[in-house]
């Protein structure tokens, strides 16, 4: 019942926010529940596409997925994920387990206070009218990268940091589209990501099954709230609990 609670609180963070998938999921699995770094990572790789799945549905059918800038985000990110997957994969194999979860700690805790900034200083979440410049290739492909390798490693990235950054890369975009892509690009990250997880043995997918099965109701109980409470208001609360879950994770 506690791992289908946690679900449930990281549903409505997500339908509400955009963000939690990565960000709140993994330190609720090592924190409250008591699992393994390494296998909350894994584990959260697959609840997260469970999640983005049903989102990207939604953005294919309304058209909100910049196509060519996703290309350019996945030329980088496919990559990024294979580094991550490859460093995690190199310190199982000659790091001793103390070891790997205190770095992998770590590691965690530092993204987190870089979600927790991207997501307290981003702007609204809210249609724009933008038109549609170049894009600017290099930082696209930069941006992939990093965040691919991110995810790879601790299972946050795909939500709490790209979106902050398309907003600086691709400022004159739409904002629903660049949520749609932002959607997209996650999905392809994940896939390689779990799939390096899977073979080294760090996804427990009946627990991903729980967490799924509370953040399915949590997304629709969330929606109806993003109308009625000040967005702002929740992504500054939402950052001082990254924070603080940063700081309890590096102690």
């Amino acid at each position: 019942m506690t791992i289908v609670l946690a679900g449930f609180v990281v549903g409505v963070c997500i339908s509400y926010s955009g963000v939690g998938a990565g960000s709140l999921t993994t330190p609720l699995i090592v924190l409250l529940l008591g699992y393994p770094v390494s296998t909350a990572i894994g584990t959260d790789l697959v609840f997260s596409l469970g999640t983005k799945i049903a989102a990207l549905l939604t953005h294919v059918r309304a058209k909100t997925i910049d196509y060519g800038a996703l290309g350019w985000l996945a030329l980088g990110g496919v990559p990024g994920t294979l580094v991550g997957v490859l460093a995690t994969g190199w310190m199982h194999a000659h790091l001793p387990l103390a070891t790997l979860e205190h770095a992998l700690k770590l590691a965690l805790a530092v993204v987190l206070l870089a979600a927790a900034a991207a997501v307290a200083f981003s702007r609204t979440l809210a249609p724009g009218d933008g038109e549609r410049s170049a894009l600017p290739r290099a930082p696209l492909v930069l941006t992939g990268l990093v965040v691919g390798t991110l995810v790879s490693l601790t299972s946050i990235g795909s939500g709490s940091l790209t979106l902050p950054i398309l907003m600086l890369v691709l400022s004159s975009a739409q904002l629903r589209r660049l949520v749609g892509t932002d959607v997209a690009f996650a999905v392809v990250l994940l896939v390689p990501a779990i799939l390096g997880h899977l073979r080294l043995g760090t996804v427990d997918l009946k627990l991903a099954g729980l967490l799924l099965a509370g953040s399915i109701p949590g997304v629709i109980v969330g929606a109806p709230l993003a109308k009625r409470l000040p967005e702002r208001a929740f992504r500054v609360g939402l950052a001082i609990v990254l924070v603080a879950v940063g700081v309890r994770l590096a102690l």
